[in-house]
């Protein structure tokens, strides 16, 4: 599974700082997650992700699928 927040950052022009601060996320949470250096996310972190970039669970995570 792969976390696409970064693209979702990058095509919304928002920063890592400044979704921290709108939503209460810890910029080590995010960058964690920018970096897929995490093996779990929370439903509480999904859902104000979610809700601030008015997107769904599925533009946030990808399942990569073995060829």
């Amino acid at each position: 599974m792969k976390i696409m927040l970064d693209h979702l950052l990058d095509s919304r022009g928002i920063s890592q700082n400044q979704l921290a601060k709108d939503t209460g996320i810890s910029v080590s949470t995010l960058r964690n997650l920018n970096h897929n250096r995490t093996s779990r996310i929370s439903f509480d972190v999904l859902e104000k992700l979610c809700i601030f970039l008015d997107c769904g669970v599925e533009d946030v995570l990808l399942v990569e699928r073995e060829s």
